[in-house]
C-alpha cells in the first residue's frame, strides 16, 4: 500500500471516506461562492483536524494535526491549509510513544488566539504556536513555566482577557493541574488539584468567579496500556463529580458535587445565577464502555442537551434533560463565555451509526426555554462545529453569522456555509466552495481580521 493513501478496504472509520487524510498543502483563491458573503465579514476562520501524514494512525485522536483556513475580505474568499509540524509530522507517533514527551503533540484538536499568539492544541501535550499564515513556530511553554499538558479547551475570559486552562496527566499524580495566564500571556498561577483517578478530562467550565472541573469515569489503566489492552475505558464504579473552585488564588480548594455517572466531551457554557452555577452540557450515558477504540457506538454515546444546576448552599446538583436531539460540538458567542448566554449553537450526530457520524443538521437552542431551531443542510451533508461571529455594533446577542464546514458526500465537496444567525433556518447567506475536500475534524475558531 502506498504510504500516502489509506487502504480504505480495511481502514477503520477514522481513516475512511471523508475522515481519511489529505496530503497536499494549498493556497487557493479567489474561491467560488454561492450567494454573497456579507462584506462586514473580514477575517479568518480556522479549523483543526486529525490528518496523519503517513495515512495511518492507531486512533482518531492520534493523527498529525492539519489546519484549514478560509480568509474572508471584501466579499471574496481564499483557502490555505498547513500541517502543524510537531514531532508527529516526521514520525506519525502513536498515543503511547508520545505520552512522556511534552512537546510531542499532534496539535490536532483546536486552535485559539490569546495575547497575540495562535496556539494549536491537543490535550496531552504542550500547545504549538503557529503564525496567522499557519506556519509552525514551535512548542509554547509560557517561558518555561508550563511543565506539562494543556487542555484543548482553554477559555479566554471576555471580561479580564485571562486565559484559564487545565492539564491532566494519566501516568502519575497530580492527575490534574489548574493554570491561569494573564491578558498579556504570562502564566501567573499553577495549582495541582487532587483527584482519585487518572481520568480523561476533555473539557471543563468557567464562570465569572469560578471554574468547574468534570471528574467523569473514563479512567486510564497504565498496566492495561503496557499489556496492549485498551488504556482508557468507562468505569461506572469510579463515580462522577463536578468540582467547583474559585478562579484566582484558591489554593487548590475544590468543592466536589456528586452526579449520576455519565460522560461529557463538551459543555455548551456555564454561568452564575445567584447562589447557583448553571451548566449546559452535551451529556452521554457513557463513552468507551468497551475500551478506547470504541469511541462511539450509537444512542448511548451520543450527546444530548442537559442542564446541571449546582446549588452552592445546599451542596446539591439538579440534573435535567433539555432535549433529546443527538448533538455535540456546542458553541456560544465568545464574548459571553462564562456569562449567561441565551443562544447556543450545536452540530447534530447520527445516533444510529456504528461509529462517530456527523449529522446533516445544525441546531440553535434558546438555552432559557430549551426551544430548538434546526437548519437542514441537505440529504448528503455532514456538518462540522458551528462558530458564531458577531456583527460589529450589533445590539442583539444573535446579531451575526454562524459558520461551519459542510461536506457533501454525494459530490465529495467541502464548503464553508455562512448562515444568518437571526434567520437560522433560512437559506444560507453564502456558501464558499473549497478547492478540495476538508476531512471531518474537531474544533475551529474565528480569528477576526
Amino acid at each position: 500500500m502506498n504510504a500516502q493513501t489509506p487502504n480504505l478496504e480495511v481502514a477503520p472509520w477514522h481513516l475512511s471516506g471523508n475522515w481519511a487524510p489529505v496530503f497536499d498543502e494549498l493556497d487557493s483563491g479567489p474561491l467560488t461562492i454561492r450567494g454573497e458573503i456579507p462584506r462586514e465579514l473580514t477575517g479568518t476562520y480556522v479549523r483543526a483536524g486529525m490528518n496523519p501524514r503517513s495515512g495511518q494512525s492507531d486512533h482518531w485522536f492520534a493523527g498529525n494535526g492539519m489546519l484549514h483556513a478560509v480568509m474572508l475580505d471584501g466579499g471574496q474568499a481564499r483557502y490555505r491549509n498547513r500541517y502543524v509540524r510537531t514531532p508527529y509530522y516526521e514520525n506519525d507517533l502513536n498515543l503511547m510513544s508520545g505520552m512522556f514527551d511534552p512537546a510531542a503533540s499532534p496539535a490536532n484538536t483546536s486552535i485559539i488566539r490569546h495575547a497575540g499568539k495562535w496556539l494549536a492544541l491537543e490535550e496531552q501535550h504542550l500547545p504549538w504556536s503557529v503564525s496567522p499564515e499557519l506556519e509552525t513556530l514551535g512548542a509554547h511553554d509560557f517561558g518555561g513555566k508550563l511543565k506539562g499538558a494543556m487542555t484543548a479547551h482553554p477559555r479566554v475570559c471576555p471580561e479580564t482577557g485571562e486565559l484559564l486552562f487545565f492539564g491532566y496527566q494519566l501516568a502519575r499524580a497530580p492527575y490534574l493541574t489548574y493554570y491561569r495566564a494573564d491578558a498579556a500571556g504570562e502564566l501567573v498561577e499553577a495549582q495541582p488539584i487532587d483527584i482519585p483517578n487518572p481520568v480523561m478530562m476533555h473539557d471543563w467550565n468557567i464562570t465569572r468567579n469560578h471554574v468547574v472541573f468534570m471528574d467523569l469515569p473514563v479512567v486510564f489503566d497504565l498496566k492495561a496500556a503496557m499489556r496492549g489492552d485498551p488504556p482508557l475505558a468507562f468505569r461506572r464504579e469510579a463515580g462522577a463529580r463536578l468540582g467547583v473552585m474559585k478562579r484566582n488564588d484558591a489554593g487548590g480548594h475544590v468543592r466536589w458535587f456528586e452526579i449520576e455517572p455519565c460522560y461529557v466531551f463538551h459543555p455548551v457554557n456555564a454561568y452564575e445565577d445567584g447562589g447557583a452555577i448553571v451548566i449546559h452540557v452535551c451529556r452521554q450515558k457513557h463513552a468507551m464502555a468497551g475500551g478506547f477504540q470504541e469511541l462511539y457506538g450509537g444512542e448511548a454515546t451520543a450527546g444530548r442537551l442537559w442542564k446541571w444546576t449546582i446549588d452552592l448552599a445546599a451542596g446539591t446538583v439538579r440534573e435535567e434533560q433539555v432535549d433529546n436531539a443527538p448533538c455535540d460540538f456546542p458553541r456560544v458567542a465568545d464574548h459571553l463565555v462564562g456569562q449567561e448566554a441565551r443562544w447556543g449553537y450545536l452540530g447534530s450526530l447520527d445516533d444510529q451509526a456504528p461509529s462517530l457520524t456527523l449529522g446533516r443538521y445544525l441546531h440553535k437552542y434558546d438555552l432559557g426555554s430549551g426551544a430548538r431551531t434546526t437548519r437542514d443542510l441537505g440529504e448528503h451533508a455532514h456538518m462540522s462545529e458551528p462558530v458564531f461571529i458577531p456583527r460589529e455594533g450589533g445590539r442583539d446577542e444573535d446579531d451575526g453569522w454562524v459558520v461551519a464546514i459542510r461536506h457533501d458526500e454525494g459530490r465529495d465537496e467541502s464548503s464553508l456555509v455562512i448562515l444568518n444567525a437571526q434567520d437560522f433556518d433560512g437559506a444560507p447567506a453564502a456558501e464558499v466552495i473549497l478547492p478540495r475536500r476538508v476531512p471531518y475534524g474537531a474544533h475551529g475558531a474565528w480569528m477576526g481580521a
